[in-house]
């Protein structure tokens, strides 16, 4: 269930449709308006027990005294379980098969007599049999059709004697009536209304036979009618079961219609109010009773408000809830554009508020003594904001939902103040974490965000030492609950939903990750040369404001498709013998390409995330594969013989910053390790005309990088390359004082083995200290 919930989610979401924006934000807007209060009054909110306060409350207008709803429920249920399943005997269905029976003994015994006048009759009687016998069962038939008859009488075991029998079982069996449910279906010892035309009896279900004991209760019988002859018994068993059908038949409309019927019988009320009667008295205590007529008035005046007055009021709600969330929604359009765009992540937002907004509708239809209040989990909402995208995100989204709790409450700003406290302290916690386990720290800082405005409303309304510890104690389960439920969803999130988070990330990150130390294993040089590109891309990434870790584990799993020729790729090619010298150029293409689709292949089945699963086919674009594209050319004598599509990468092209980074990382690196005696100048100018070369072919055309991102990340890729192939310092010839130091110096090691190369002795402590001084 699961999965086609993820699968659903995925379609619904995988287009920037301006028209699903408007389905999920209107949705929502409704959904939370359904939850507003509906016309509350101060007589609904005084629990049972408590004291009223007011003055004496007197009925405005006669009413009817509603019961409570789960009394009135519990009656509703025991009335529809008095109601009977109602079964309709069907006589027609016993005639006709009994009629079909008689002719086919018929039909039987003209094929066993089998007279030379009927033969064409008995060849298509036989090509269209309904049953199929053993060669020894019509050998029975025969025996029991010739069979003599002893002094005037019937043979025990003659063909006539089989047709009665086993008519009489048939016929017997549609008398007790078989069922078309299997009785497992029903009670054992259920009673069942049996309905023939006009005549209704009520009778237990054990008095039927269903399809379950229908074999073996026939195959009983006729084992003591034939005295266990086996062919005989099979041969009768065989025709009357093919000739028996249910024909008591469930009619489940007709007991649907019973059981309304008998539910709407149960009355709504217990007695009325009249107008002017003393519903309470001041001082009084409320009781079940006068509890009941509270809420019954409530009810009435909700009734009498009913009309057009209820549109207004609900469009007014629509209205209070649509100013809350319009805001962010303008956040999202100006400032977080990769939110807007995707309309899985507002559904996925959207669907938090409504979470948030429910639970603040339970907390006031859910009666209780406790401040439940407290328990909203407004907390939640923000870490899973703050992990999913930022700080600034979660921030928003806090106030926004901190709002709309208060309005789900009747306007209780007081628990907007305190949510809206304590999620910012979550979102303090949650913001760069780095490990799963860090979600746990924040129960300190939740609970001291509630303590805070608990105890500063405590003291401002002079409220008991009681009551502020109720709610501190209330606000103490929501602080240690709220990690946890976030440490659940997140996993849901990530798991079922395919949502990346930068935990995440973080883990796919670790080098010690199955695929990375496969990937090590198998190709260590596209490994190294990943890891190189995965550092480069983090650094493009931050320079430019982009997600530098989801550029960095982009660029660490882009290449992980080389693992199933990693042989045929030349960082792996050390001490080998190329293997592309004996492949054709557009063969060499295919195989290199061939890479894409064995990491998509690959990425999938690990089940690494849809972000990560980008980069793969991203990272090439639709770039020509250069190198044997210009050997086909020289091959071929006609260049219009070299088909240009069989020399490209599949694609797509990149349409993200980070995945457009990656593309530019992947080229720099490769191509600045064949620079020889790189120096800066030569690195610089490699990467731009790279850029330069890219931007040329329109491979970054789809991505939302411009200029001033370029000329960054072009800074970012030189500072990194220059430091990883900075010159070396050529350490200037020592003239040693002692001579003898150098001749021992110079002195070749012994060798161990033949292949073993001279090694040189080591120097003296003087020479030692001049070389480190050197070095200093």
């Amino acid at each position: 269930m699961l999965k086609r919930f993820s699968y659903l989610f995925q379609a619904l979401t995988e287009r920037d449709s301006l028209s699903a924006k408007w389905v999920v934000f209107f949705g929502f807007v409704v959904a939370v308006a359904l939850m507003f209060p509906q016309g509350l009054s101060v007589e609904s909110d005084h629990a049972v027990g408590t004291v009223w306060t007011e003055a004496d409350l007197y009925a405005p207008f006669a009413f009817p005294i509603y019961k409570d709803v789960h009394d009135y429920e519990r009656e509703r249920e025991l009335s529809a379980n008095k109601v009977y399943k109602v079964f309709e005997e069907n006589q027609d269905v016993a005639e006709v098969q009994i009629d079909s029976l008689q002719r086919f003994f018929d039909l039987l015994q003209k094929i066993i007599d089998r007279r030379p006048s009927d033969a064409k009759d008995i060849d298509l009687a036989l090509s269209n049999f309904p049953l199929q016998f053993r060669d020894s069962e019509w050998k029975t038939l025969w025996i029991l059709r010739n069979v003599e008859q002893q002094r005037g009488k019937l043979s025990k075991y003659s063909f006539d004697k089989l047709r009665r029998d086993v008519l009489l079982v048939v016929n017997g069996i549609y008398l007790q009536g078989i069922l078309d449910v299997r009785k497992s279906q029903l009670k054992p010892d259920e009673v069942i209304a049996k309905r023939k035309k006009t005549i209704e009896q009520i009778v237990p279900v054990n008095r039927f036979l269903d399809r379950e004991e229908l074999g073996k209760v026939v195959q009983q019988t006729f084992i003591a009618g034939f005295n266990g002859e086996n062919d005989t018994v099979s041969i009768a068993l065989k025709i009357a079961l093919s000739f028996l059908t249910p024909n008591i038949i469930y009619q489940k409309e007709q007991t649907d219609r019973e059981i309304q019927f008998a539910v709407d019988l149960v009355p709504r009320t217990e007695g009325a109010v009249s107008e002017g009667e003393r519903i309470i008295s001041k001082h009084d205590r409320v009781t079940p009773e006068i509890k009941l007529k509270l809420d019954s008035m409530r009810k009435a005046k909700e009734e009498r408000g009913a009309g057009i007055n209820t549109y207004i009021t609900f469009a007014g709600k629509m209205l209070h809830i649509f100013s809350i969330t319009w805001l962010l929604v303008m956040y999202f359009y100006l400032f977080r554009k990769r939110i807007y765009h995707d309309n899985g992540r507002l559904l996925l937002i959207f669907s938090l508020f409504l979470a948030v907004a429910f639970v603040a509708y339970l907390s006031v239809i859910v009666p209780s003594s406790f401040p439940l209040r407290f328990i909203i989990i407004v907390p939640v909402l923000s870490m899973l904001l703050g992990i999913i995208f930022d700080s600034r995100v979660a921030f928003y989204g806090t106030v926004v939902s901190s709002l709309l709790v208060a309005g789900v409450r009747g306007n209780d700003y007081g628990i907007a103040l305190a949510s809206l406290v304590a999620g910012s302290f979550a979102i303090y916690t949650a913001r760069d974490i780095k490990k799963r386990t860090q979600i746990f720290r924040s129960i300190v800082y939740i609970f001291l965000g509630y303590a805070i405005v608990i105890v500063a409303f405590g003291l401002e309304r002079y409220e008991t030492f009681d009551t502020v510890l109720n709610q501190l104690v209330v606000a103490s389960f929501n602080a240690i609950f709220s990690p946890i439920i976030t440490y659940g969803v997140l996993i849901f999130f990530e798991r079922f939903l395919k949502v990346s988070t930068e935990l995440t990330l973080v883990d796919l990150s670790d080098l010690n990750h199955p695929i990375l130390k496969e990937l090590a294993h198998k190709a260590p040089g596209t490994f190294h040369h990943s890891v190189s590109v995965a550092t480069l891309a983090a650094s493009a990434a931050e320079a430019i404001g982009a997600n530098a870790t989801l550029a960095r584990v982009g660029g660490l799993y882009h290449d992980i498709g080389k693992m199933a020729n990693s042989e045929l790729f030349v960082e792996n090619q050390l001490g080998t013998e190329n293997k592309h010298r004996v492949l054709s150029p557009r063969k060499s293409a295919r195989v290199i390409a061939a890479h894409v689709d064995d990491g998509i292949e690959l990425a999938r089945k690990k089940n690494l995330p849809e972000s990560i699963i980008n980069f793969i086919p991203m990272h090439h674009g639709t770039m020509h594969i250069g190198f044997f594209y210009e050997k086909a050319l020289r091959q071929k004598k006609n260049k219009n013989e070299v088909n240009e599509s069989d020399f490209r990468y599949p694609g797509p092209k990149p349409n993200t910053k980070e995945t457009a980074i990656l593309l530019l990382a992947d080229g720099v690196e490769a191509s600045t390790r064949a620079i020889e005696d790189p120096t800066a100048e030569k690195i610089e100018a490699n990467i731009e005309s790279l850029i330069k070369l890219r931007l040329l072919e329109g491979e970054l055309d789809e991505s939302t990088l411009n200029m001033r991102d370029l000329s960054r990340i072009k800074e970012s890729f030189l500072k990194i390359l220059i430091g990883v192939h900075h010159s070396r310092l050529q350490y200037p010839e020592i003239e040693p004082q002692n001579n003898s130091a150098v001749k021992e110096l110079e002195k070749p090691a012994p060798s161990k083995t033949k292949r073993s190369t001279p090694a040189k002795a080591a120097p003296d402590k003087r020479l030692q200290r001049t070389i480190e001084n050197i070095d200093q």
